[in-house]
């Protein structure tokens, strides 16, 4: 088994229902654990070939805050997770989305969401 993380990406995004939220975009930070339970933990050969690439879950991520405005941070992960459980070999995605310093009391609030593919 094999999982893929992509760490507290930052994007600039609009997202929010709050009137400032609507004028301008925010800092988020995107994180995603995507499991390959058949993946072995030893790849055939030292080659990106053989692996699914970081590179495509952070390529999700942008591609999805770019598409434009979301009022719910539910939807933005729920869709970043749809995409990724598509891959091939990904069996379970888990996608935390978190709006740092909005409070003054604590560091963030976000949203995870997990989504298993569906039996065959």
């Amino acid at each position: 088994m094999r999982t893929l993380y992509l760490e507290r990406l930052r994007v600039q995004a609009s997202v929010g229902i709050l009137e400032h939220e609507l004028r301008s975009r925010q800092q988020l930070l995107v994180s995603i654990a995507a499991e390959l339970p058949d993946a072995p933990s030893l790849p055939a050969a030292d080659d990106v070939a053989h692996v699914l690439d970081y590179r495509l879950l952070r390529s999700i991520a942008l591609e999805e805050v770019g598409h434009g405005h979301v009022n719910m941070l539910e939807t933005l992960a729920g869709r970043i997770a749809q995409r990724v459980l598509g891959l091939e070999g990904v069996r379970r995605v888990r996608v935390r989305v978190d709006k740092p310093n909005i409070f003054p009391d604590c560091d963030g609030v976000g949203i995870e969401v997990a989504q298993d593919r569906p039996a065959r």
